[in-house]
């Protein structure tokens, strides 16, 4: 039997070093047995190195981009869309921590301007206006990664030839348009039309003329117009709110669209899918840096 003295208890009575550690290994795996539950109370869906993704943030950032950029219901969104979208918002964090390390940053007023221009709406949540933020600075670290991509006329020009089924042109029709609010002022414009005769001074206001495809007029319209002679002039057709009258003004035949005509298409194609295979591979280049981890979303 062990007897405790003073001596082995310690000078003054006082708790051996080897108890102190026990008890500091003791507390750790207590806080980190708390950490775990926690995080397994929270399901951690994703890991970009040390931060962790949790199902429920996951959910309200879904949920919040389904309602306000797809503009649909969420229930209507299957396990693939939430997928798809874990997957790209790991990859916003990429982007938004590379740009920061490039020195890129968005002023509000670039922000502003490209919600104007390329959302329209600017009632947007904090959490939509983060992901269009990410959209945006996108947009800059191109410019820097893809600044020398460049378009030979001679791509251009191959493309062209090699998708010529593309560029292929529906007949056209280029229509007058009257409109008149009551019918009889309609079939007054009506006769007027077809006798040569001017209608002005009635009740009645003229569009500026467009070209449509044949293939993509209205039945009622085709019906009206064909065979699309010039001068060619449809009776009064209500629209729920007036009348209106259309005259064939001129008709072109379709065919292809001719290579010059075309080009500027062709750049803007081409250079776009330049630049999206370079910024592909620069993210795939810089995801190697960062230590990623997905878990089942059941």
């Amino acid at each position: 039997m062990v007897e405790h003295t003073a001596e082995n208890r310690g000078v003054g009575g006082s708790i051996p070093p080897w108890a102190t550690i026990c008890d500091i290994i003791f507390l750790m795996f207590i806080l980190m047995l708390l950490l775990f539950v926690s995080l397994s109370f929270a399901q951690v869906v994703a890991r970009v190195n040390n931060e962790a993704i949790t199902k429920e943030e996951l959910n309200r950032l879904f949920t919040a981009y389904w309602k306000e950029i797809i503009h649909l219901p969420v229930a209507q969104a299957d396990s693939r869309d939430v997928n798809n979208f874990l997957i790209e918002y790991v990859r916003s964090k990429i982007i938004l921590n590379e740009a920061k390390r490039m020195g890129i940053s968005v002023s509000e007023a670039e922000f502003e301007e490209y919600i104007r221009r390329n959302i329209g709406s600017q009632s947007l949540s904090p959490i939509v206006r983060d992901m269009v933020r990410v959209e945006v600075i996108t947009q800059k670290i191109l410019d820097v990664i893809a600044k020398d991509v460049k378009v030979s006329d001679n791509q251009i020009t191959a493309y062209y030839y090699l998708n010529l089924r593309d560029f292929k042109i529906p007949a056209r029709v280029l229509l007058r348009r009257i409109y008149a609010e009551d019918l009889d002022t309609a079939n007054e414009v009506y006769s007027r039309l077809l006798r040569g005769i001017s209608f002005k001074g009635l009740r009645a206001k003229e569009g500026e003329s467009m070209w449509y495809s044949i293939q993509a007029l209205p039945s009622l319209v085709k019906k009206q117009l064909h065979p699309y002679e010039v001068g060619k002039v449809s009776k009064p057709i209500d629209t729920g709110a007036g009348y209106l009258i259309l005259q064939v003004m001129d008709r072109r035949g379709g065919g292809i669209m001719p290579l010059e005509e075309a080009k500027p298409m062709v750049r803007e194609k081409l250079l776009r899918e330049k630049k999206e295979e370079v910024f592909k591979q620069w993210l795939q280049r810089v995801s190697k840096d960062y230590r990623l981890e997905f878990y089942s979303l059941h």
